[in-house]
């Protein structure tokens, strides 16, 4: 049975919102401890750097660690985090912490970012962003096995470290590789991580496909696909309110992409027509629906709803989660 979870990027942008931030973050908790009392599985997070005026989280760590000790049931994921502005050690200190308070409900997805600016600042450069994650992978597994060991690469050398606490998790904490090309798809496969995207059905077989291509089994992998979630009365008051969340929102992301020699081939734009058809909107029936479609047609494991549009009012967004949680997804629960 496909599962359901939800996407916070904690952005409470200037030109949308008028809400302080001490306020926002209230305002997010609260629907952070609504999830954990509902049928959703994971609460994920986002990652960017340095946006102006727009909020968006940059302290993935301990944002997780403060939703892990706000809940009981609801597991917390990253979707993604930017593995090549992280010293593996110290990542696989703060995760195994965060999976210990948790007592197993931390999940990481890790990708290897793209936004120019992040990489400036950081002075780290984006010809190492591949390398830089996969060795930090090879550590954070190797890390959380409680052990002393070596390291010995590229980026990263060091000898005798141990991490302490252990993960409560058995082989530590569930690992996700996020990625949109083709051979980011097969490296997830490759590096026997399940895969994190916000793409289709057909990059989803691609990666089942390399899957079986490597002996694997693709049932034994998690695959957490989004999309943009929201009910109101109807379709149009549903559109009205995220509208401007979710246009701002592509028209930042194209930009970044443009800028990072990202081909997305037109997915990321502010075009409202193509943005209204893919979002799944309106009431109730209406939604259920096209989620009903959208599971048979989209081998996916798990579902994260995008709802909370940077600048939405989050009373509209609560309401929008509440009548998901009672109206839509007991009937999908039990389809």
């Amino acid at each position: 049975m496909i599962k359901f979870g939800y996407v916070m990027g904690f952005r409470n942008p200037r030109e949308l919102s008028k809400l302080a931030d001490a306020d926002f973050y209230a305002a997010m908790f609260e629907q952070i401890e609504y999830l954990d009392q509902t049928g959703f599985d994971t609460i994920w997070t986002t990652e960017h750097h340095f946006v102006d005026d727009d909020g968006y989280l940059s302290s993935v760590m301990p944002m997780m660690a403060a939703m892990a000790a706000r809940t009981k049931r609801v597991k917390v994921g990253s979707f993604v985090l930017l593995g090549p502005f992280y010293h593996p050690l110290r990542l696989a200190e703060d995760a195994a912490l965060i999976d210990v308070i948790s007592n197993g409900r931390l999940r990481l997805g890790i990708g290897v970012g793209y936004r120019r600016e992040e990489f400036d600042i950081f002075q780290i450069s984006r010809k190492e962003r591949v390398g830089r994650t996969l060795e930090a992978i090879e550590i954070l597994k190797r890390a959380w096995t409680g052990e002393r060991f070596d390291f010995e690469g590229k980026h990263f050398n060091f000898k005798n470290a141990r991490v302490l606490p252990k993960p409560i998790s058995p082989k530590g904490p569930e690992l996700l590789w996020g990625g949109m090309n083709p051979e980011s798809i097969k490296r997830s496969a490759t590096l026997d991580l399940g895969f994190a995207c916000n793409l289709g059905s057909g990059e989803i077989r691609k990666y089942h496909e390399a899957l079986r291509k490597l002996g694997k089994d693709p049932a034994a992998y998690s695959v957490v696909n989004t999309r943009q979630v929201y009910v109101a009365d109807s379709e149009e008051q549903a559109w009205d309110e995220i509208a401007p969340g979710l246009m701002y929102q592509m028209e930042l992301y194209g930009k970044w992409l443009d800028e990072g020699g990202i081909d997305t081939a037109g997915r990321y734009r502010p075009d409202a027509g193509a943005l209204r058809r893919s979002a799944i909107l309106g009431p109730p029936r209406r939604v259920i629906e096209q989620l009903e479609g959208l599971i048979a047609q989209t081998p996916a494991t798990e579902i994260a709803l995008g709802m909370q549009q940077p600048g939405l009012d989050p009373k509209l967004a609560m309401h929008s989660l509440k009548r998901f949680s009672t109206e839509v997804l007991p009937v999908l629960s039990n389809g």
